[in-house]
C-alpha cells in the first residue's frame, strides 16, 4: 500500500470514528444506555458526597471508582461553565477513549507487524467500526474508558517486549497501567496472567535471564497491587469478597449453573429473523453475536416491543452481514495464537502472545461470570463485558485479511462482503432520533 494511501486511509477511519462518537453524544437520549441511572448516582454520589454507593443506592455499588471519578469530574467542571446539560458532556468524554483505543491499537499492530499496512488498517478499521465499540461510546457507561484503558496496558506490554525494554521503569509504567484499568472495571484483572505469560514467555526463549524475568514480574505485580490493591481490600471488608458482584451467586455446583443449551444454543433461525430480546433467552453464543452487532437488549436501536420493519430489517441485516468478518476476526485470532507458539520460533515475540491470549483469557473470563451469576433475563451476557478484548480480535482481523488480500479472487470478494458490512455498520452506528426519556 503506497504510503500517501495508508495515512489517507487511517486519516478518514479516526475522523469517521470521531464524527460519529460527537454525533451520538449530541441526540443520543442522556436516560438511555445500560443501567444509565445507576451509574449516574454512582458518579454523583461519589462527587457530590465523597463515597462510593452502598448496594442499595446504586446496583453499580461493585463497579471500581475510576470511571465515576473522571466522568464526574467531568460533569462539575461544565456545569460551571454553564452547560445546559452537564452530564452529557461527560459522557462525551467517551469520544477521546475511543479514539485513544484506536490509535493505541494501529501502535501495536505496527509494532508486531511494521511491514504490513493493509493490516494496520483493517485492524483500525475492524476496531472502529465493529457495532459494539461506539454504541457503548454513547451511553454513560465506563466501558469506553476500561477499553481505553485496558488497551494502553496492552500497548506498553507488547512495547516492553517488542523493544525488549525490561527496566525497572518500563516495568514500573506496565504495574501502574494494569493497576488504574482494574479501578476502572474488575473484568480488567484478566490482563494481568497474559502480561504474566509474556514474561514466561520470554525467559523461556531466552530475551532475558529467569532471574531478570522475575524482577520484572514483581515489579509489575508490585506497582500493580500499589494502585488497585486499595479497591480490592475494601470490597474484601465491606463484601467479604474482593470481586463482589451485584447478585449473589448459587448455592449449587458450577457445572450445575447453566443448562447446556447455555453453551451449545445457535438461536436459528431467531439470529437472523428477529435478534432482539426474548429470543434465545440465555443461549450465550447468539446472544453475543446479537450484542456485538446489533442492539439484543433494546438500549441503541430499539426500546419498544414489537419493533416496526424498518429496525428489524436493520437488525437482521446487521447479524447477517456480521458473519463474515465475525469469521474473519475468529480465524485470524487463532492463526495469531498458533504464529506465537509455533515450534520454529517458539516465544521469540512475546509480544504476539501477549495479544494473541487477550480474546483466550477474556472469553474465558467471560464465561466463568456469566456461568458463576446465571440470570433470568440473560442481562449477564452483554458483550460489553468483552469489549476489553476488541484490538485482540481487531489484530486478528486485520491478519486474516492482510494473508487473504494476496489472492485476488478471494480479495474482491471479501472486499465485497466486508464493504457492504461496513456501509451497514456505518448507517446503524448513527443514532437516529429519541427513543426514551430524556
Amino acid at each position: 500500500m503506497p504510503r500517501t494511501a495508508y495515512r489517507a486511509s487511517l486519516v478518514v477511519v479516526l475522523a469517521a470514528t470521531a464524527a460519529i462518537a460527537v454525533a451520538n453524544a449530541v441526540t443520543f437520549p442522556r436516560g438511555l444506555g445500560y443501567d444509565a441511572l445507576a451509574h449516574r448516582t454512582y458518579a454523583d454520589i461519589l462527587i457530590h458526597h465523597g463515597r462510593i454507593p452502598s448496594s442499595s443506592e446504586s446496583q453499580e455499588f461493585h463497579t471500581p471508582p475510576g470511571f465515576y471519578a473522571i466522568a464526574g469530574a467531568a460533569e462539575v467542571a461544565a456545569k460551571q461553565l454553564g452547560a445546559a446539560h452537564p452530564w452529557q458532556v461527560a459522557r462525551a468524554l467517551n469520544v477521546a477513549w475511543v479514539l485513544g483505543t484506536a490509535i493505541l491499537t494501529l501502535l501495536i499492530a505496527r509494532m508486531l507487524f511494521p511491514r504490513e499496512p493493509a493490516l494496520h488498517v483493517a485492524a483500525v478499521v475492524f476496531l472502529a467500526f465493529v457495532p459494539v465499540v461506539l454504541k457503548l461510546a454513547s451511553m454513560f457507561h465506563p466501558e469506553a474508558l476500561s477499553l481505553f484503558a485496558s488497551t494502553l496496558a496492552l500497548y506498553l506490554a507488547v512495547r516492553m517486549f517488542t523493544r525488549r525494554s525490561f527496566g525497572w521503569r518500563a516495568a514500573l509504567l506496565l504495574g501502574g497501567a494494569l493497576g488504574a484499568a482494574q479501578l476502572v472495571r474488575g473484568f480488567n484483572l484478566w490482563l494481568v496472567p497474559i502480561v504474566l505469560a509474556g514474561f514466561a514467555a520470554a525467559a523461556l526463549g531466552g530475551l532475558l535471564s529467569p532471574r531478570k524475568a522475575l524482577s520484572s514480574t514483581l515489579v509489575v505485580l508490585a506497582a500493580t497491587a500499589v494502585v488497585a490493591g486499595p479497591w480490592y481490600v475494601r470490597q474484601t471488608i465491606h463484601y467479604s469478597n474482593p470481586l463482589a458482584f451485584n447478585r449473589p451467586a448459587p448455592n449449587v455446583p458450577l457445572w450445575r449453573r447453566r443448562p447446556a443449551a447455555f453453551y451449545t444454543g445457535l438461536g436459528l433461525p431467531e439470529v437472523v429473523r428477529n435478534p432482539t430480546r426474548p429470543q434465545f433467552l440465555n443461549e450465550a453464543i447468539p446472544t453475543l453475536y446479537s450484542d456485538i452487532w446489533g442492539d439484543y437488549f433494546g438500549y441503541f436501536a430499539w426500546t419498544i416491543v414489537p419493533l416496526d420493519t424498518t429496525s428489524r430489517r436493520e437488525l437482521e441485516a446487521q447479524n447477517v452481514l456480521g458473519f463474515v468478518p465475525t469469521l474473519l476476526a475468529l480465524t485470524g485470532a487463532i492463526a495469531l495464537l498458533r504464529l506465537s507458539l509455533r515450534r520454529s520460533d517458539r516465544f521469540r515475540n512475546p509480544g504476539l502472545l501477549v495479544v494473541a491470549l487477550l480474546p483466550v483469557v477474556g472469553l474465558l473470563g467471560f464465561l466463568v461470570l456469566t456461568v458463576s451469576y446465571p440470570s433470568g433475563d440473560g442481562d449477564v451476557i452483554k458483550a460489553g463485558y468483552l469489549l476489553t478484548t476488541a484490538p485482540g480480535w481487531a489484530i486478528g482481523f486485520g491478519y486474516a485479511w492482510s494473508r487473504i488480500a494476496r489472492f485476488g479472487r478471494a480479495r474482491l470478494l471479501m472486499g465485497f462482503v466486508c464493504g457492504f458490512a461496513l456501509v451497514s455498520d456505518l448507517v446503524f452506528l448513527l443514532h437516529r432520533g429519541p427513543l426514551g426519556p430524556l
